[in-house]
């Protein structure tokens, strides 16, 4: 069973003892012979629940309710049933008639409002689920699984600002450390900012990414593309520079604006510079194809090739593979003939399109594209670029 699912019931759990002494108090309406006591068909679905067993979850819930039509937790438990089946009307009509109740004490309604929350939220009703959720968020245990459900609709509704605001409370709520994802909320922020064509305003909230995490690689790609907008290219690459030690495994993602601002600077030579101590600190294969590229561009494939191999011995990557086999099959002095390379450039590159692009580390959602937070799980800065390789056996070299 989800555990977020579980977690969602265990406060109904916690209250329902102290509910089911209460309701014998005070019932309204004679219970039959034989009825299941509130409390004990409360946990008996419970026990369904955890067997994946919800149909017969449902039964208990439906004829405990039938003798216990004003038992809050049966109620609750049942509506939350009906959510987790998809039927999104039933559970909101049974949350709604709960709230609209006389009899309920402070904790029994808040916990109702934050199940319709729910309701809301799955049904697609951000905003009715924003407005409960501000209701229940500065109350009592139900504060954290609010504010946490607020992040999630405004990271939806790209309202960053209210986003930061939750999360510092939600980070002084819980002890959590949640600047790196406070910091990418400035990023995007940021990213606002430059499309709106306001560079100041985008650079400050680069900073306040930097000063949360300085270690966030986004933020400094960032601060460098303000510097290359503004002219100032030398310090745009400098910036960009700093990634090696942030998260060397992101350089390649700057290598087209590294390229770019070398060129404006008119001193593309020193591009080569850049590559080679960026593939002291990373292993990202497009470096390494980078520097192949710049060597043949002044004609010096043998250094190019040199390089290439020297990758391909400590890692060998489908993408490496094929830009070694296009080199093998414009070079008129092979040994085999450039018919038979070139057969083999196009089908290593055929699978290293396929294969190549990004994978989250915690789902292992993929994609072709570089998210900042992944599509799969939700989680920030857990993608990352992908370089699949070909299976060696033992002792295999690549060799001219």
């Amino acid at each position: 069973m989800d555990p977020v699912w579980l977690l969602l019931l265990l406060p109904v759990a916690a209250a329902s003892g102290w509910y089911a002494a209460r309701q014998r108090q005070r019932q309204h309406k004679r219970v039959e012979p034989g009825a299941l006591p509130a409390q004990v068909a409360y946990f008996r679905s419970l026990n369904f629940l955890l067997n994946e067993q919800h149909d017969k979850a449902l039964d208990v819930l439906i004829n405990a309710l039938e003798d216990h039509e004003e038992t809050t937790e049966i109620q609750l438990a049942l509506g939350s049933l009906f959510r987790r089946r998809g039927e999104i009307e039933r559970a909101t009509q049974i949350h709604q008639s709960l709230i609209a109740r006389t009899g309920l004490d402070s904790q029994q309604r808040t916990l109702a409002l934050f199940e319709l929350a729910n309701d809301y939220y799955k049904a697609g009703l951000l905003d009715r689920a924003e407005n409960l959720l501000l209701e229940v968020a500065g109350v009592g245990e139900l504060a954290e699984p609010a504010m946490r459900l607020l992040i999630q609709i405004y990271e939806q509704e790209k309202e960053w600002h209210s986003a930061i605001q939750v999360g510092q409370k939600l980070g002084a709520v819980t002890g959590e450390g949640l600047d790196s994802v406070i910091a990418h909320y400035h990023c995007e922020l940021a990213e606002v900012q430059v499309g709106a064509g306001d560079y100041s305003s985008a650079q400050k909230h680069a900073q306040a990414a930097l000063d949360l995490d300085r270690d966030c690689a986004r933020a400094t790609i960032l601060d460098g593309r303000l510097e290359a907008l503004a002219g100032r290219h030398g310090e745009a690459v400098r910036a960009w520079s700093r990634i090696g030690r942030q998260r060397p495994e992101m350089l390649g993602e700057v290598l087209h604006l590294v390229e770019s601002s070398y060129r404006s600077m008119e001193n593309p030579d020193a591009f080569r510079g850049f590559l080679e101590q960026a593939i002291q600190r990373s292993d990202d294969v497009r470096l390494v194809l980078a520097l192949a590229d710049q060597l043949g561009a002044i004609r010096a494939s043998p250094e190019a090739e040199r390089v290439l191999l020297q990758r391909l011995q400590g890692s060998v990557t489908l993408s490496g593979l094929h830009r070694l086999l296009e080199l093998r099959a414009s070079d008129e002095n092979s040994d085999v003939g450039q018919d038979e390379y070139g057969m083999l450039a196009r089908l290593t590159g055929a699978l290293a399109a396929q294969e190549s692009g990004y994978e989250c580390r915690c789902c292992g959602f993929r994609g072709k594209a570089m998210h900042w937070q992944c599509p799969g799980c939700r989680n920030w800065n857990t993608t990352l670029p992908r370089h699949p390789a070909p299976t060696l056996t033992h002792g295999d070299t690549f060799t001219k």
